[in-house]
């Protein structure tokens, strides 16, 4: 006997919820999950600001309203203007690009998130991690962000599979999350692919809520620990389940 579909799509969509719990218990654990955005974000703007706009977009756009003062063209080399624009670029190409890379850096950070969050709920022990189990997880996550940009272009371009992607992209979403526990039990990628196949509505639950933009890319922190904790719940539902 096993968990019906429908418990399991409840058990994934109520993971985050659990997360947030995790993360009020332990507040080591969203520190060390914030911190990379944070730091990212410092990063990213001081270059926007000091060396992009500051040091390039400024001087040239100066030089070209001099160039063409007195003409109608002169409005549009206004640097007030130009600037605002390039902040809004720069806050569109964070939203695509950042958040990713962020994600693939710090996701042995996150390996620790899901160990300590799967660790605690479940009462047992994740194997001892060697450096490259470290490397496999950032590879592991760059590859996922190139397969989720695919489908998303996928979808985007060609419509009539829009439905197809749209529910595949939840799944996908939602394994995402909880394969990351299951790299850290050392399955290898066939067993993982197979527990997202036949727990399918573990990871259609937690997947929905990967379609949250602010969850999915800002949260991935709190993601990793919402899939290590429907893991460890799904396996406690299936001992008693025996029992």
């Amino acid at each position: 006997m096993s968990i019906e579909p429908f418990q399991q799509i409840f058990l994934g969509m109520k993971s985050p919820i659990y997360s947030v719990r995790f993360f009020l218990r332990n507040k080591g654990m969203l520190l060390l999950g914030t911190a990379p955005h944070i730091l990212n974000l410092i990063i990213y703007f001081w270059i926007v600001r000091n060396i992009v706009i500051a040091k390039w977009i400024i001087p040239l756009f100066h030089s070209l309203a001099l160039k063409w003062d007195g003409t109608f063209l002169a409005p549009l080399f206004n640097t007030v203007f130009i600037e605002i624009i390039i902040w809004i670029i720069g806050f569109l190409l964070y939203g695509i690009f950042g958040t990713a890379f962020v994600n693939a850096v710090a996701s042995p950070i996150y390996d620790i998130i899901a160990q300590n969050a799967y660790e605690k709920t479940s009462g047992n022990k994740t194997p001892k991690q060697k450096f490259m189990d470290f490397i496999d997880s950032i590879i592991s996550e760059v590859t996922k962000a190139v397969v989720i940009f695919c489908l998303f272009v996928l979808s985007f371009f060609v419509q009539i599979f829009a439905p197809i992607v749209f529910i595949v992209g939840i799944w996908y979403l939602g394994w995402n999350n909880i394969d990351r526990t299951l790299l850290l039990m050392n399955m290898p990628l066939r067993k993982r692919v197979l527990f997202g196949i036949r727990n399918w509505g573990l990871c259609i639950g937690l997947g929905i809520w990967c379609y949250i933009p602010i969850i999915g890319t800002l949260m991935a922190f709190s993601m990793a620990a919402a899939g290590a904790i429907v893991f460890a719940k799904f396996e406690k539902g299936k001992n008693l389940i025996k029992n």
